[in-house]
Order: structure tokens, then sequence, then C-alpha cells
């Protein structure tokens, strides 16, 4: 199921939140892999990014 525009939003101000502090969720992660998860997530597969 893909993402609501709603959950698209809660995302993007959790990233601003971590831009802000400078502090990252995946320090390890490269830019690739985060373009990545992001797409397979909007497009409807895997988990939800940020989800605590």
């Amino acid at each position: 199921m893909r993402p609501t525009d709603e959950e698209i939003d809660n995302v993007l101000n959790q990233c601003v939140e971590s831009e802000e502090v400078g502090a990252s969720r995946w320090p390890g992660m490269t830019f690739e892999q985060g373009v990545k998860a992001a797409l397979e997530w909007m497009q409807g597969y895997g988990p939800t990014p940020l989800e605590d």
C-alpha cells in the first residue's frame, strides 16, 4: 500500500528536524541507499521510514 500524503509529510517533517539538530537515524547509509529506500517506500514496499 502506498503512503498517504499525511505519512509523507510526517516523514519529511522528521527529516527536517534531524537536519536542524545535525543528526541522522542512519549514519552509515549512503545517499543512494537512502534514495532507494525512500522510492521503494513511496511505491508501497518496505517499512515506513523513521518509524519508532
